[in-house]
């Protein structure tokens, strides 16, 4: 089974042994989810239908982050707060959905990630980022904007490696 799956079954378990009696299981679940995955979520955060994790390794989501639907988290992402930093009774990240956070993004604080943006890798998220924004950098700022959300870029993208695939590749080497 594909560990980032499997981290998300942990924590979708885990959520539900919580509302119902977390007695000695809970704690259990975390720590094998941990120890399995190499991923840390909090069985406080809330995560829509959807998640994708193809990297599995070195992920942590915090206590009451918040996660929409259909959102891709790559290697290293840390969805944290910033001590003594307040906004809405909020201290943690709410991300939108359809959102892409790229591979080691830090998205501190109660900062807010709008539906269908995309976070570039090694981004340090401090400040709100609007819906259909690209952003990158330390701190993190809007580079541009997002035409399609990315699970429909994916699967355009997958679409034409197929019709791209195959004959060409080998035409290409024989003309060497």
């Amino acid at each position: 089974m594909h560990r980032g799956y499997r981290a998300v079954f942990f924590y979708r378990l885990a959520r539900k042994t919580r509302e119902k009696n977390p007695g000695f299981f809970l704690p259990l679940l975390n720590i094998l989810n941990r120890i399995l995955n190499a991923i840390s979520i909090s069985t406080g955060s809330e995560i829509g239908a959807g998640l994708f994790i193809p990297h599995a390794q070195c992920i942590v989501i915090g206590y009451s982050s918040k996660i929409g639907r259909n959102v891709t988290v790559y290697q290293g992402v840390t969805l944290g707060q910033v001590p003594g930093k307040r906004k809405n009774g909020r201290t943690f990240p709410t991300i939108g959905d359809n959102v892409m956070l790229g591979a080691g993004a830090k998205i501190l604080g109660p900062v807010t990630i709008g539906n269908n943006a995309m976070i570039g890798a090694n981004a340090v998220v401090l400040s709100d980022i609007p819906e259909n924004a690209v952003a990158a950098g330390v701190p993190a700022r809007v580079v541009g904007r997002v035409h399609d959300n990315y699970p429909t870029l994916l699967k355009k993208e997958r679409q034409h490696a197929f019709e791209h695939s195959g004959d060409k590749i080998g035409r290409k080497s024989d003309e060497f």
